[in-house]
């Protein structure tokens, strides 16, 4: 449970964090809707360097409280060599923020609860989905998603987004029900970031040299 003080900074943090002009607003008044925006920028520095930080910025409007959501990939991403990395992993504090309980569109956002990020590799049962997938749940919150909501959400990958719309690939559970939405921006596109090609050390260029020269003289001998 975080004391008021630690609620109070986390809320302003939050609230920072928040990209309202970035949202697909869902229509109003239709039960059952999401809709995400994506964003890939390619890290310069750190544990990450080279990869890709993607980061989703996702609107909901549900009949009940949302339970957590899903981003459906491709059936490629599940290959040993794709690397999908959560900042809750390694100690970082949370995968993703929204708005809480009660929080309403024309309310500032501020956003209160926390998540958990986590590559599903084998789908969500839950809402009967065999495809792999990303999960976020909340945890460590004192507050809970409500049945609209707004947040923003993370991760870090060595696969190279690829752009377009694409429909039905962000899935949420709420209650019992489920329902699913588009995702326009930046998608996981399950190739990973071609490896730079190996540069031999000056040393190893001067051995080769005079490796290749020894042998030029030997045929020439014969």
């Amino acid at each position: 449970m975080r004391s008021p003080k630690t609620r109070m900074v986390y809320a302003v943090l939050a609230s920072l964090v928040g990209l309202v002009g970035a949202l697909v607003w869902p229509a109003a008044a239709e039960a059952g809707i999401i809709s995400a925006t994506g964003t890939a920028e390619l890290v310069q520095g750190g544990d990450y360097a080279g990869w890709y930080k993607y980061t989703y910025d996702l609107a909901w409007d549900f009949t009940k409280g949302l339970s957590h959501w899903d981003l459906v990939l491709k059936p490629g991403c599940t290959q040993p060599d794709h690397q999908i990395v959560f900042e809750t992993a390694f100690g970082g504090a949370y995968d993703g923020l929204s708005t809480g309980d009660g929080w309403t569109p024309g309310q500032p956002v501020v956003f209160t609860v926390s998540y958990e990020g986590m590559f599903e590799p084998q789908g969500d049962p839950s809402i009967n989905l065999t495809a792999p997938l990303i999960k976020w749940e909340p945890y460590e919150t004192y507050d809970e998603p409500g049945k609209t909501g707004a947040g923003q959400f993370w991760f870090y990958a060595n696969i190279l987004p690829e752009y377009s719309t694409f429909d039905n690939v962000v899935a949420a559970k709420y209650g019992p029900d489920k329902a699913f939405g588009d995702l326009t921006g930046a998608y996981p596109s399950c190739q990973t970031i071609p490896t730079p090609p190996t540069i031999p050390e000056p040393a190893t260029l001067v051995l080769l040299g005079l490796g290749g020269a020894g042998l030029v003289l030997t045929r020439r001998r014969r």
